[in-house]
């Protein structure tokens, strides 16, 4: 990943020319697509919880991880957008997105988003 900003906000993931992924973060975009995020599936940042830890497992990170993988092995270009935002404006900004454009493949839930009129 090229240097991410130091605040929170919304990222878009484009493959080709589709949007995959829609996601918003309270935590800066740099942790969050960062080696702490997305771009590396570490020890602490698996599926299984350790003993003592609260790790508990990033799903997300890994099954977008994956994806990623995935599509980048099959020969397709990925981008990454990103935008810093405050967390209650990345919020809206990603359910507007999803009222306006439907929920891009990667996506799994809707149900944490607040009800929004697309336009």
């Amino acid at each position: 990943m090229p240097p991410l900003p130091a605040g929170p906000g919304l990222y878009v993931w484009q493959r080709d020319d589709t949007v995959v992924y829609i996601g918003q973060t309270r935590t800066p975009l740099e942790k969050r697509l960062g080696s702490n995020g997305y771009s590396t599936i570490s020890t602490y940042n698996t599926l299984a919880s350790e003993p003592g830890r609260k790790n508990g497992g990033q799903q997300t990170n890994c099954r977008v991880n994956a994806l990623a993988n995935a599509v980048l092995v099959a020969g397709h270009a990925l981008t990454i957008w990103h935008r810093v935002m405050p967390p209650s404006e990345a919020r809206l900004e990603e359910a507007r997105w999803m009222a306006a454009h439907g929920k891009p493949d990667w996506n799994r839930r809707l149900e944490r988003m607040p009800a929004v009129e697309a336009g």
